[in-house]
């Protein structure tokens, strides 16, 4: 019905109601309605349908139903249905525009004509339809108006994507009117040119068009036309494709060497990368390689193995594992060890008592002890069977004999198994516990909080308390050890109070073996043969505690010392086992027994594995057995996977670090700056000297002849000059560089020449002028004295401590000496005398080998070590006697070194034996000695340069107030020299002042003038020279600035003191001046490598972008083009005279070559 009433309205709409077909459908919709009329609902059905929807709609908004509406839904009551129309208003009102008002009207009508009510209302009038459309037309309007108005009022500040759909919808709605009006002309158009025949049938309608003979000639014409057009376009496309495809191989072509030179900048960006990367990698590496070297030196296990495992390095964790399984392997000999420790001691126990009740029977102390051997059951007695003090020895050197034992005894070694178990289940414990190395080796743990009474006038530190709890733990676990604190943190104390305690604690009166060198303590076994007889005899008489003597004595009498079973052997300095070698060694590992050693060192451990190796053994033989198991077991292992057995410097450390920690429940070190928060800093200086005149004429000829000048008076010539012959020319050396008045004759002849020949000692200025080192003593140490400072001063020779006093007497400074002269009671008197706080003994003086050892100077807070020792742990142990507890002051070490001399090489091969600590062959050491006395002065001569008093003011002030008193010290120095005015003389003694015979001797040396001949340069060329570097001095560039003033001096250290750790030779252009003027130039090119040199000094020390780092490259640039300026003038100026220049020099030449003649005819 609807289809049919769409139809039907469309053909109203284009006014075909004349239509018979119109006609047609309004019949077909009348029957279609009748047949719908007789199948339709009656009225109370269609009643209860509606208020059941109508109950549907209130349900489903959660609204109550009435009881009326519930009796209407079930379709009970009597009640007449509603009037349609009231009910359609009320459904409309309650259900809302749900049902559209055509249904509605349709309803309505049907619901009308099926009524068979009789009433008097006359039937209302149907709706028109076309007024509903009106309607619904203008409320289309109005809301399309009202939604206008609306779009039109809506603020401006919305965002802009809502702006912009509104601005599209509103102007949608404004076209509607235009819309409606062309499809209005549209539809009027289509009615006026359309009949209702041809709008039915369209195609029934078509004219047939006729064909002639003209159309088809067009047609034929036009169809050659389109063939010609479609060749000529194949063509066209042809040809644009041949076109194309050579394009395309120019392109091809192109883009194939673009793309070759894209892969070549690839490829060259790839290796750069690569190369890059490959370098951050190594220095990735070289980081992760010190980091782990230095966890290493840091002992830091646990950070070390990680880098270990992220390295992947399999040898150095196969190394690891080695040496894990070591100190496994040593746990359980430290543990057999014990075990055998206390068996031993239990059986010690016993044979004591069985000699103690021997001796008690037959109270003889030579009595017979009965022994037999086990395997064969064999007895010995009467004379055969030992004696009783004989027992022992004949026991060790026995094995498997034992003495015959009593029903006593028996109940004594029931007692020796007991302990014996009791070790070995303490051992299990201590396995099941997990517990480490150490407290393995130190299983027995005593508390010490004091010392023993009976060790008075003091009381011990509490790291010295530890100390000594260390040692008695020692002790307990029968073990034997090492002390090796630093030097001045007091071993010696530390090592009474152990023997004090263990007397005292422990019951052990000894007796004691105490081996040390002879230094301020009073060693009571010592003396001539027939004196230590004596004490000998005293020995055997009587029962003593301790014994005190030195290693001489311990190797000559070792046929008595040997006999005693001591208890404890302490041995000083036991860094001299290192060696096991050694006759000290050798002799008490054969001939000396004791229960118990301990070794004392202030000297770190050797890293070596033979010396580590003969320390253990010496301590532990019967863990640390042979020397080449020692090795063998960190080497073996890479000779079993078959890499290289040598080890590099990493491997090497990990297995030295690794071996410092099996000594660990062995050794106990403390440093003093970990034990004494307090102790202030020390800072050593080395000061170089110049030598004096006197000096070096002397050392040139010695070095040069290995005689020593005279003034011929030997051989009756005298003032005319002579030799005289020396042994051991490096001593003759050092004592040169020393002071040369250390030969008599130098000293006398001088005291000759000036006039002063009453003593023949000189006395005055002449003293510190004669030696460079004595000449900076006089500035020094006024300084020190007027700040207050005590001075420890050290010499190697006595005689040249003799000349100091002279001059320290006629300065009336008041000072102490202590050489090996000093007798060992005065010692005492004159530390006392020093150290009292009232003292007004400004200087000590003392020689390095008899007051470097034991001495507690710490008055003192300056120490001059006037001549260094070939042993660096001497001066080392020199430095200590101030630098150690109850120090408060900084101390400062100044070591004196004479420059181009003997001195430096000494210095040198200490630091060598210091930091490398190797012992070198003979050959090495004579191949030493003659580098020594054939070195080159000039070697290296720009490095020995004489410090300044600037500079050595900063080396000897604490603080800069200190500083600025030295500075005015200096000053007013120099004024009073300016005083004296042409009676002026130089601070060191000048060649001019020396006799005759020695200048004269100085003229006759053919060695010197070669060195001097290589080093001369003629005036012209020293002008030219310094025409150069005047000419860098004055350059100012385009604003006037002078770029030279920052390279005319050096920075103070106190400014900028990193700066001489970076820069290793630092230059001035006041230094070139200098060297300029004393003629260390020959030519250009000596002065452009220093010049280039102090240039970079400044580029490596200064950032790039820096000022001075540019004006240092002008100066460089600057530099060559003066040279080449004055290089070219003086070329010009020689030109005139080049042949008068020739001839004299060929004789010039021809002479020298004649000299030469003579002097080797001679």
């Amino acid at each position: 019905m609807s289809s049919l009433q769409k139809v039907i309205e469309t053909m109203e709409e284009k006014g075909l109601q004349e239509d018979p077909r119109y006609f047609q459908l309004l019949a077909l919709r009348v029957r279609q309605s009748n047949n719908m009329g007789e199948k339709a609902f009656t009225a109370r059905q269609l009643y209860q349908l509606r208020v059941q929807i109508m109950a549907y709609r209130l349900l489903a908004r959660n609204q109550p139903l009435s009881q009326q509406f519930m009796l209407a839904i079930q379709g009970i009551g009597q009640r007449a249905p509603m009037d349609f129309q009231g009910f359609a208003a009320a459904a409309s009102n309650s259900i809302g525009p749900a049902i559209s008002s055509k249904t509605s009207c349709q309803a309505c009508s049907q619901i009308g004509t099926k009524s068979n009510k009789v009433t008097s209302v006359e039937k209302p009038g149907g709706l028109d339809p076309q007024l509903i459309l009106q309607e619904r037309e203008n409320r289309v309007t109005t809301r399309i108006t009202l939604r206008m108005e609306q779009l039109n009022s809506l603020p401006t500040n919305m965002p802009e994507d809502l702006r912009t759909q509104v601005q599209i919808e509103l102007r949608m709605l404004r076209v509607l009117n235009f819309q409606r009006q062309l499809r209005s002309e549209v539809l009027a158009c289509t009615r006026k040119d359309t009949t209702l025949e041809s709008a039915v049938d369209i195609k029934g309608y078509r004219r047939t068009k006729r064909q002639g003979l003209r159309e088809a000639r067009a047609t034929e014409k036009l169809e050659k036309q389109q063939r010609l057009e479609i060749e000529r376009k194949r063509k066209q496309t042809h040809q644009e494709f041949i076109n194309s495809v050579l394009q395309h191989g120019k392109d091809f072509k192109e883009h194939y060497r673009n793309n070759m030179v894209k892969l070549a900048k690839l490829n060259k960006a790839v290796l750069a990368y690569h190369t890059i990367d490959e370098k951050e990698q190594k220095k990735e590496q070289e980081r992760i390689e010190k980091e782990r070297m230095r966890r290493l030196m840091a002992e830091d296990e646990e950070g070390y193995r990680k880098l270990i495992d992220r390295k992947k390095d399999k040898r150095l964790a196969f190394l690891l594992s080695q040496t894990d399984e070591y100190i496994g392997n040593l746990t359980e000999m430290v543990k057999q060890h014990k075990i055998e420790q206390k068996r031993k001691q239990m059986e010690e126990h016993k044979l004591m008592k069985r000699m103690r009740k021997q001796r008690d029977n037959e109270g003889d102390e030579d009595a017979r002890v009965e022994v037999i051997e086990i395997a064969t059951g064999r007895i010995l007695t009467g004379e055969e069977a030992p004696t009783v003090s004989q027992l022992s020895a004949f026991l060790e050197s026995h094995p498997g004999w034992e003495p015959i034992e009593s029903e006593s005894e028996e109940e004594d070694e029931e007692k020796v198994k007991e302990t014996i178990q009791k070790a070995k289940m303490e051992d299990d414990e201590y396995k099941t516990e997990e517990h480490t190395y150490y407290n393995i080796a130190h299983t027995v743990h005593e508390v010490i909080t004091e010392q023993a009474s009976i060790m008075v006038n003091g009381k011990l530190k509490e790291y010295q308390i530890k100390g000594l709890e260390w040692l008695v733990s020692l002790f307990n676990n029968n073990l034997n050890g090492i002390l090796a604190d630093e030097m001045g943190l007091g071993k010696t104390i530390q090592t009474i109070a152990l023997v004090t305690y263990l007397m005292e604690k422990k019951k052990v009166n000894g007796p004691f073996l105490i081996i040390v060198p002879l230094s301020v303590v009073v060693v009571s076994y010592k003396g001539s043969p027939s004196n230590r007889k004596t004490i000998q005899s005293q020995m055997r008489a009587a029962k003593f505690n301790i014994l005190l003597t030195t290693y001489e004595y311990i190797i000559k009498d070792k046929a008595i010392l040997a006999r005693l079973q001591w208890k404890y052997m302490i041995i000083d300095e036991g860094h001299r086992m290192k060696n096991h070698h050694c006759k000290l060694t050798q002799v008490l590992n054969t001939h000396y027994l004791a229960s118990y050693r301990l070794l004392l060192t202030g000297t770190p451990l050797q890293n070596k594995l033979p010396e580590l190796w003969a320390l253990l053994n010496f301590l532990l033989p019967s863990i640390f057995k042979s020397c080449n198991t020692f090795e063998q077991w960190f080497n073996a292992p890479f000779a079993t996977t078959g890499e290289k057995v040598e080890l590099n410097e990493e491997e090497t450390i990990l297995i030295i670090r690794r071996l410092h920690k099996v000594l660990r429940p062995f050794l106990l070190r403390r440093l003093k700056k970990e034990v004494e928060s307090q102790l202030p800093d020390k800072v050593e200086y080395i000061v170089k000297c110049e030598m004096s005149g006197l000096q070096k004429i002397l050392y040139k000829h010695m070095q040069s002849k290995g005689v020593l000048l005279t003034d011929g008076s030997e051989k009756g010539k005298q003032g005319k000059g002579g030799a005289k012959a020396l042994m051991n020319t490096i001593v003759q050396l050092r004592k040169l560089c020393n002071h040369p008045f250390m030969f008599q004759a130098i000293e006398e002849k001088y005291c000759e020449h000036v006039g002063t020949q009453g003593s023949g000692v000189i006395i005055g200025p002449d003293l510190y002028r004669a030696s460079g080192k004595f000449e900076l003593l006089d500035r020094i140490l006024p300084k020190l004295k007027v700040t207050n400072h005590r001075v420890l001063l050290f010499c190697q020779m006595t005689q040249l401590m003799t000349i100091m006093e002279d001059y320290l007497n006629w300065k009336e400074y008041k000072y102490l000496r202590l050489d090996g002269a000093t007798k060992a009671e005065d010692r005492g008197n004159l530390l006392k005398k020093f150290n009292d706080p009232d003292s007004d003994y400004f200087l000590f003086l003392l020689s390095t080998r008899a007051g470097g050892l034991g001495l507690n100077l710490q008055a003192a807070d300056t120490v001059i070590i006037f001549d260094s020792d070939w042993n660096p742990h001497q001066d080392l142990q020199a430095q200590d006697r101030a630098h150690r507890i109850g120090q408060k002051n900084e101390v400062r070490v100044l070591r004196l070194m004479t420059v181009n001399s003997v001195e430096e090489r000494i210095l040198a091969a200490a630091k060598y034996k210091l930091n490398k600590k190797k012992k070198s062959t003979g050959s090495e050491r004579q191949r030493f000695l003659q580098s020594i006395l054939h070195q080159d002065d000039a070697e290296d001569e720009e490095e020995n340069e004489v410090p300044d008093d600037e500079m050595v003011n900063q080396m000897i002030a604490r603080s800069e107030g200190e500083f600025e008193i030295f500075q005015k010290l200096d000053l007013e120095r120099k004024q009073e020299e300016a005083k004296l005015g042409l009676n002026r003389k130089s601070r060191l003694l000048d060649e001019t002042e020396l006799p005759d015979w020695l200048n004269k001797n100085k003229e006759s040396n053919h060695s010197a003038p070669k060195k001097q001949k290589r080093r001369a340069i003629d005036q012209k060329m020293k002008r030219a020279l310094k025409k150069l570097l005047v000419t860098i001095v004055n350059y100012a560039d385009s604003t006037g600035r002078i770029l030279s003033k920052p390279f005319m001096k050096l920075p103070s250290r106190r400014e900028l003191p990193d700066y001489y750790e970076i820069i290793k030779k630092p230059l001035t252009i006041n230094k070139l001046l200098q060297n300029i003027e004393n003629g260390k130039y020959a030519d250009f090119d000596e002065l452009e490598k220093d010049f280039m040199q102090l240039c970079r000094n400044a580029q490596i020390y200064n950032e790039e972008a820096s000022l001075i780092y540019e004006d240092s490259v002008a100066l460089q640039s600057v530099f060559v083009n003066a040279r080449q300026h004055i290089e070219n003038e003086d070329n010009n100026s020689d030109i005139d005279d080049t042949g008068k220049s020739e001839t004299k020099g060929s004789r010039r030449r021809r002479k020298y070559v004649s000299d030469e003649d003579d002097v080797d005819d001679n």
